[in-house]
């Protein structure tokens, strides 16, 4: 996974756009075990990033969302989406939980998407 916050020419299936670089290299770690490439920045390298050659998707949370339409025309897959508050956490584990199988079928669903609508 690439990680840093210089623009990569290279090709990169999924762009994830968050300021929680740890959460941005677990997110990245199963998508790349899924066979994606993987390319991380936080949100304020938005402004100079130039779509990578390939890329289908990004990933973000929902206060980024309008930014990244803004400068990208990319499909995006609001991360919050797949995070849920767990009532039972009083007695055991956090309060929230990610669900992560909704989410990678959710980002192969839309790249899927996007494939379709390119052979249009």
């Amino acid at each position: 996974m690439h990680s840093d916050d210089s623009p990569s020419p290279s090709q990169t299936d999924v762009l994830i756009c968050l300021d929680n670089q740890q959460a941005a290299t677990r997110i990245g770690s199963v998508l790349s075990e899924r066979g994606l490439s993987v390319t991380a920045i936080p949100s304020n390298g938005i402004q100079e990033w130039f779509e990578p050659n390939g890329c289908q998707v990004v990933v973000t949370h929902t206060a980024m969302i309008g930014e990244v339409r803004t400068r990208l025309k990319l499909p995006i897959v609001n991360l919050e989406a797949f995070i849920f508050d767990r009532p039972e956490h009083v007695t055991e584990g956090a309060a929230r939980q990610f669900d992560g199988e909704a989410f990678i079928k959710r980002v192969f669903s839309v790249m899927g998407d996007t494939q379709k609508r390119a052979l249009r």
